[in-house]
């Protein structure tokens, strides 16, 4: 074999090592977004939680992680993406750590938010490595449809693992599980993640965009996660979405004036990028609520054990993972934008079959059949996105556009959950005091969920089509994977 080809086999090898490396990491993410739901019950009766604090173990994490996703993606780009990815890496297995050994609600709670704090600035490290590595159109795109299948199959699997680990190991477990695969992928990203440039070091943004960015994000989250307590029309939560606004505004302000703003304009200012994290928001709001009902009701209604209710979603994940590999070879071929568009109405479609469930309905006859579907829709609809809304942007500032479209994924899906909770209790509450047995009248407040999730996918569908359009205006799209 020729020293040409040995370079070319090794470059492969490392290539292939660095896409195993930064989707092992985001699988990780995605995991804890979910592992630890079937595990609460366990862990309120182990360390006597109220129902307030138990509702902190999951809202921390979700807290700090789409509060500092914006800083996180910039110092990906400033610092290195290497040295954010190991940094974070470290303090993601510390804080995993941490929670498992945790004896009160209030150790937990800061841990979680450690956690989400470090997968803030290890995501879109991750995801700008990935993108620095794989340059050529075809390469990326199969890279990417890696990326996609286990961002969304992640949830999944935090649920099937929550389930397992809780019912035949201990809720300890599910934390500690991050230990050893965290170590060894810092170990392998040691070894294999090129260091990158660093000449970015002397653009870093103002402190007062980076302050005021984060806060906007941080009151946002915040504001939306407590309307599990607050109403969405309370003094408290408007007076919430006020200050989000105000802090919001201050960025902008602050970020026109910047020198080196946090998010160049070159970057937002994309039809792409913005276009490409509106649909990222939507269908986050139209997916990640819709785990929280079908889970709830496999347990509450259907009477399934954590891990029934976990393994119950497999037909999900392996209809993800084999449409999200048929569309990494469609876009091949064909243009890109149109599986946005296809995706979220196959998803929207089976919203609504999924709303046709009733409390007899059998798991083979409704539930799986709606699943696959919902499944089918985001494998046509994830990989395009991630090409969509990362085309043409420079490589400097493929942290920021990493940040940007994962806190639309991390913000849509908190929205969408505090919006559709609060609409799916508000239907079972009244059926209830009309006297509808409680079982009927929480499957119809699904329902009622169910059928505005639709409604969103169906609105993400038009955001595609604005895509489209702007695609097809010469030059106002650039690099984006369509074909010539």
């Amino acid at each position: 074999m020729s020293s040409q080809a040995l370079t070319s086999n090794k470059a492969r090898t490392g290539a292939l090592a660095i896409l195993v490396i930064a989707c092992t990491a985001q699988f990780m993410l995605l995991v804890d977004d979910t592992i630890v739901n079937v595990a609460l019950p366990s862990i309120a009766q182990d360390l006597n939680l109220n129902e307030s604090d138990l509702s902190w173990i999951p809202n921390a994490y979700l807290l700090m992680f789409g509060g500092f996703l914006l800083i996180g993606g910039r110092m990906a780009d400033l610092l290195g993406r290497r040295r954010v990815f190991m940094v974070s890496m470290a303090a993601f297995v510390a804080a995993s750590a941490i929670c498992g050994f945790a004896t009160d609600p209030t150790m937990l709670s800061v841990a979680r938010g450690a956690q989400g704090l470090a997968g803030a600035f290890m995501s879109p490290a991750a995801l700008s490595i990935l993108l620095a590595t794989f340059v050529e159109e075809k390469e990326r795109a199969r890279a990417l449809a890696a990326w996609s299948a286990l961002t969304a199959l992640g949830a999944t699997t935090g649920i099937l693992l929550g389930g397992a680990i809780t019912e035949l190991i201990s809720w300890h477990w599910i934390f500690w599980i991050n230990l050893p695969v965290g170590i060894v992928t810092m170990i392998a990203a040691a070894r294999t993640v090129p260091a990158g440039e660093r000449h970015e070091l002397t653009q870093a943004p103002g402190l007062s965009s980076a302050v005021l960015g984060t806060a906007s994000l941080l009151a946002l989250v915040y504001t939306v996660v407590e309307t599990s307590t607050y109403s969405w029309t309370s003094t408290r939560t408007l007076g919430g979405f006020a200050v989000a606004l105000v802090f919001a505004i201050g960025f902008v302000i602050s970020e026109r004036r910047a020198a080196s703003p946090l998010v160049p304009a070159a970057v937002i200012s994309r039809p792409n990028v913005s276009l490409g994290n509106a649909f990222m928001f939507l269908a986050a709001a139209g997916l990640l609520a819709m785990f929280f009902f079908v889970t709830l009701y496999l347990q509450l209604v259907k009477g399934y054990t954590p891990f029934q209710a976990g393994a119950a979603w497999l037909p999900f994940s392996l209809t993800l993972g084999v449409f999200s590999g048929i569309t990494a070879k469609l876009i091949e071929r064909f243009s890109a934008i149109p599986f946005l568009i296809l995706g979220s109405l196959v998803a929207a479609a089976g919203m609504v079959a999924m709303a046709q469930i009733g409390v007899d309905t059998g798991y083979w006859t409704g539930i799986a059949p709606s699943m696959s579907l919902i499944a089918a829709g985001f494998g046509f609809a994830f990989l395009p996105i991630l090409g969509v809304a990362t085309g043409g942007v420079e490589e400097r500032n493929s942290g920021i556009a990493s940040g940007l479209l994962t806190s639309s994924q991390q913000i849509g899906g908190a929205v969408g959950i505090a919006a559709l909770v609060t609409i799916a209790t508000s239907v079972t509450n009244d059926q209830v005091a009309d006297g509808v047995a409680r079982a009927i009248a929480l499957v119809d407040g699904f329902h009622a969920a169910l059928y505005v999730q639709a409604g969103i996918l169906v609105i993400a569908a038009m955001v595609g089509l604005l895509i489209a359009g702007f695609a097809r205006e010469s030059g106002r799209i650039e690099a984006l994977p369509v074909p010539a």
